[in-house]
């Protein structure tokens, strides 16, 4: 859409504008777009889904131009982007972070499949999902015969491994209602959302076992990329990739650590630390989902083998940041 001032985008999403990551990421992101584009693009952000509540149309929504940039979930189209599948693992690391940077610049050197139609401009994990539950846990044991929400292909696997029922078709707005009403015995989420979504009102038992991530897309549609004006586009490089998803992982791990801290004021609540043995159980199931799901291909063996590289690259040069912001101790000498 072209106005007086230049390019004006929709940038639709289903979620609500008071979600974190609406309001600590979208929303600035937009504006240092827009700003830095010199007048050639303005960017509407329109939240809780005003131009479309269907999660899984919102990438035909893109491809057809009725958004121009969407948030998509590619747990609601199975099989379009097939390479995601590997990000919900947490196998080779648990922090969002590092899975998300490794996400995304996968992306940029052409390993990952599937986003022809679409220039894709964050890719990243929400914090783990971990399991949040109405009764007592010592070990995955105790979940045998419980009800626990699942969302994805892989949740749904893992859970009956571990001898729970996973349940479908339960939307992240009735996840509260179902807990209460005792029709669920537990949900995986990230702490992230636990407390706008009901969770923490409704569970009392919190497992620090990292189970699965939630890999999430932010895309362009690609036609109307290529298409911006120089400045613009020039804009939305300089923004996206990296420091996008760094902005989006610090409003969910900053969100997550908050709720985490004010669960914990509550003597009712039950904090479980993850045993070794339990840990090691976990970690086969996950060995055994990237081993199924590599299976002789061997695009995703080369996948694989990228992913520990740049993962490498990836802690190295976060340690360096880390080490570059910590103000070194001045030794007392004794002298003035």
């Amino acid at each position: 859409m072209h106005g007086a001032k230049g390019e004006t985008l929709r940038f639709g999403v289903t979620i609500p504008e008071k979600t974190v990551t609406v309001r600590k990421a979208m929303k600035p992101w937009v504006q240092d777009v827009s700003a830095a584009s010199g007048g050639e693009l303005e960017i509407d952000l329109y939240t809780g889904g005003s131009l479309g509540r269907n999660g899984k149309l919102q990438y035909w929504m893109l491809k057809q131009g009725i958004l121009d940039i969407s948030w998509l979930l590619p747990s609601n189209t199975p099989n379009l982007f097939p390479s995601t599948d590997f990000f919900e693992i947490p196998l080779k690391t648990d922090d969002p972070l590092e899975m998300s940077l490794v996400f995304c610049r996968l992306y940029e050197r052409g390993y990952l499949k599937g986003f022809d139609d679409i220039k894709p401009l964050a890719l990243y994990v929400s914090p783990p999902y971990r399991f949040h539950l109405r009764f007592p846990y010592k070990n995955s044991h105790d979940l045998r015969g419980r009800k626990i929400r699942a969302v994805t292909h892989l949740q749904a696997i893992l859970l009956r491994q571990a001898g729970a029922v996973p349940v479908g078709g339960i939307t992240t707005t009735q996840v509260a209602e179902n807990l209460s009403r005792g029709l669920i015995d537990g949900a995986l989420f990230s702490w992230h959302a636990v407390k706008p979504i009901g969770i923490m009102r409704t569970t009392h038992v919190h497992v620090d076992q990292a189970i699965t991530f939630a890999p999430a897309i932010i895309a362009m549609n690609r036609t109307v990329y290529e298409t911006l004006p120089h400045q613009a586009r020039l804009a939305v490089d300089s923004l996206s990739g990296d420091p996008f998803v760094r902005r989006l992982v610090a409003a969910m791990t900053g969100a997550a650590a908050e709720a985490k801290a004010e669960a914990r004021t509550d003597p009712k609540r039950v904090f479980i630390h993850s045993n070794p043995e339990d840990t090691a159980v976990w970690h086969q199931r996950f060995k055994d989902a990237a081993e199924k799901w590599r299976s002789g291909d061997k695009e995703r063996d080369l996948l694989i083998v990228n992913f520990d590289k740049i993962l490498k690259q990836v802690r190295a040069e976060l340690i360096a940041e880390e080490n570059a912001n910590t103000t070194p101790v001045e030794k007392f000498d004794g002298e003035n």
